[in-house]
């Protein structure tokens, strides 16, 4: 993949959070400040012990920019796909349960 160049200057904050989901490969974060969510690899986590839920956990992160003013159509069909399949699934549960 090509590198891009951003616009703006980078601007890293330091954000904070708590482990509250854990999985095999993923970690689950929910921001302090009520900023939201965040779900990594867990391979990108960086500890010097076994992560465990409830640990509080902080890192570095820039504010994200968009790159163009279209949105790529690759990204859009895949999504309306993604999103296609989930309702044929939900409705075919619900359809079930009658």
């Amino acid at each position: 993949m090509a590198e891009r160049e951003l616009k703006y200057m980078s601007s890293e904050c330091m954000y904070e959070g708590v482990i509250v989901e854990l999985h095999d490969g993923s970690v689950g974060i929910d921001l302090k400040g009520r900023l939201g969510h965040l779900k990594v690899p867990k391979r990108m986590v960086i500890s010097e012990y076994d992560l465990k839920l409830g640990q509080e956990v902080g890192f570095l992160m820039s504010y994200p920019e968009v790159f163009n003013e279209e949105p790529a159509d690759h990204y859009v069909k895949a999504i309306e796909y993604r999103d296609k399949l989930l309702k044929e699934a939900a409705d075919k549960k619900s359809s079930e349960s009658k």
